[in-house]
């Protein structure tokens, strides 16, 4: 029989914190690792642990450098309650977990109870969320019903630090030289849990040798940067990108960068990297939501962990050992235009129209003429649908393909384009819309915004299996699907349109990629123009049309 969603998914927020155990536990779901035993609970045959930490906290001295390996233990510890978020942790409604720290670095495990599978594959999935919120303990990202369907996985989420706690450059800061690593911290936050669940998760019945890490938006952007760190990629054999890419990545001493170091010196009052350090984690954290929160966020290349552009490093074959899974939607952008259902279709267009003509005046002359083909090839001939479809290829598509195209000069790829679109004509396929499939959570109250509630089961076994059979054994065809790998030569996309309707398309939209392609450096450019800015217009325009 069926079970209920609600039974197997945490809805309820709580600020509860894990404790060690002093005295006798239940030693039915007791795993030893290197940093202590861990209780895990069961529920419905699905066993979790919550709340690991796999790092030493990153504060006091730690602040602002790379992560430190936990001490071997021999406690005994709770896993019961996820733990503590990154400051930016509870930017979504459906984050269980309400305390936000600098002490962030924790991880959670589900696996089946029932399945008795030796060397299960295991499933890391990293977060989005613009690296600025987001976290490990969403709802939406509960491995609880994934396993109990794919009984024979093991699934992780992480916690890693945001915003200018896991992404800051200090190069220009009195005494930043010693803080070198931490433009890409939250990078390297990701890779420490890596090594945690190389070195740990065999204890838990899982595969240390058959490890896919994977991700959507910034957690996209996160698995496509992870494979050519050396710091990360000898800890994982395959890589699922959703939404994100090497694209998610700008260089050192950009605007956006030195933006928010002036901000936080400014606000502070700080000079120097020893003042910033002097400061409570309180008085940190004002200078964030008073004035550093309002910048964007990503890694930076140029830098002690990202010497070059990722995107380089894989035409240099740094992740030629890894096996790449990588996709978009049709209607990215739309989610951003105003948070997607708020706003109709004709003010989105508006969003659009704004946003790409103030940037495209000051791409190079030289460039200009990419953009009019692109208008020309377009599969929308409307304008604001146009821009929008700039935004989306500009983004997230070509990039994602830019990426896919180096890496399958060394290794197998595939790629896929969700074109199945929400209930809502206004939202489309937007950024997020196949969340839900992956981890089957139609209980999430944001699901419905996006897909309504009368929905095949048969679109989420069939997405679920793709994204498991990739993970366990890089290749993510079904019995009912066969998905051909992906090459520069051979564009095979899987176009997921719905239900009946997933199959192989070939070179998929390939004008409007070719007419993108010579602009995709414009990238941090036009993140720079794409802002909530004009929301306030509409509503305005809104209000006095009323």
């Amino acid at each position: 029989m069926k079970r209920e969603f609600k039974d197997l998914i945490r809805l309820e927020s709580y600020e509860s914190l894990n404790s060690e155990i002093k005295g006798d536990y239940d030693k039915t779901h007791a795993v030893k690792c290197i940093n202590g035993t861990f209780v895990g609970t069961e529920e419905h045959g699905v066993v979790s642990w919550l709340g690991i930490p796999y790092a030493k906290p990153p504060v006091g001295e730690r602040r602002f450098k790379a992560p430190e390996y936990v001490d071997a233990g021999d406690g005994v510890f709770e896993a019961r309650y996820y733990g503590k978020g990154a400051f930016g942790s509870t930017g979504y409604p459906d984050s269980v977990q309400k305390i936000e720290s600098e002490d962030c670095l924790y991880l959670n495990i589900w696996l089946n109870a029932d399945d008795k599978t030796e060397k299960k594959p295991v499933m890391v999935w990293i977060h989005g969320g613009a690296y600025v919120v987001g976290s490990g303990s969403q709802a939406s990202y509960s491995g609880a019903n994934l396993v109990q369907k794919q009984s024979d996985i093991i699934m992780l989420t992480i916690n890693y630090r945001l915003n200018m706690y896991g992404f800051m450059d200090f190069s220009s800061v009195p005494g930043g030289e010693s803080f070198g690593t931490a433009p890409c911290n939250g990078l390297l936050d990701q890779a420490m849990a890596l090594r945690w669940v190389h070195e740990n998760i065999a204890a838990f019945g899982g595969d240390p040798d058959n490890v896919t890490i994977f991700g959507q938006s910034a957690g996209g952007g996160s698995v496509s940067i992870l494979p050519v760190m050396k710091e990360a990629n000898r800890y994982f054999q395959k890589v699922i990108a959703q939404s994100g890419s090497t694209g998610l990545a700008f260089p050192v001493g950009c605007e956006a960068a030195q933006g928010k170091t002036k901000a936080l010196l400014e606000y502070t009052g700080c000079k120097t990297m020893d003042d910033i350090m002097a400061l409570s984690e309180e008085k940190l954290h004002e200078a964030y939501v008073g004035a550093v929160g309002n910048f964007t966020s990503c890694p930076y290349y140029g830098t002690e962990v990202l010497p070059e552009a990722p995107i380089e490093m894989y035409k240099k074959g740094y992740a030629k050992h890894i096996t790449i899974m990588a996709g978009s939607t049709a209607d990215e952008a739309r989610l951003f235009m105003g948070e997607g259902p708020m706003f109709s279709m004709e003010e989105q267009k508006i969003f659009a129209q704004r946003t790409v003509g103030d940037a495209v005046p000051y791409l190079k002359e030289e460039d200009k003429k990419y953009y009019e083909e692109f208008k020309r090839v377009c599969r929308f001939k409307e304008p604001g649908l146009i821009e929008t479809e700039f935004i989306d290829e500009l983004m997230f598509r070509v990039p994602m393909l830019k990426q896919l195209d180096e890496q399958s000069a060394w290794g197998k790829t595939y790629s896929y384009y969700w074109s199945y679109p929400g209930s809502n004509p206004d939202v489309g396929a937007a950024h997020s819309v196949e969340l839900i499939f992956v981890f089957d959570v139609r209980c999430v109250g944001t699901s419905s915004a996006f897909n309504g509630t009368n929905i095949p089961d048969e679109i989420f076994d069939t997405v679920q299996q793709m994204w498991t059979n990739f993970a366990r054994c890089g290749n993510p065809s079904t019995d009912k699907v066969e998905w051909k790998p992906y090459s520069a030569g051979e564009q095979n996309v899987l176009d997921i349109a719905g239900p009946d309707d997933i199959r192989i398309k070939r070179d998929l939209l390939t004008d409007q990629y070719k007419a993108v392609l010579p602009l995709v450096d414009y990238y941090q450019f036009m993140d720079k123009y794409f802002t909530p800015a004009y929301m306030f217009d509409i509503l305005a325009a809104r209000e006095q049309k009323s």
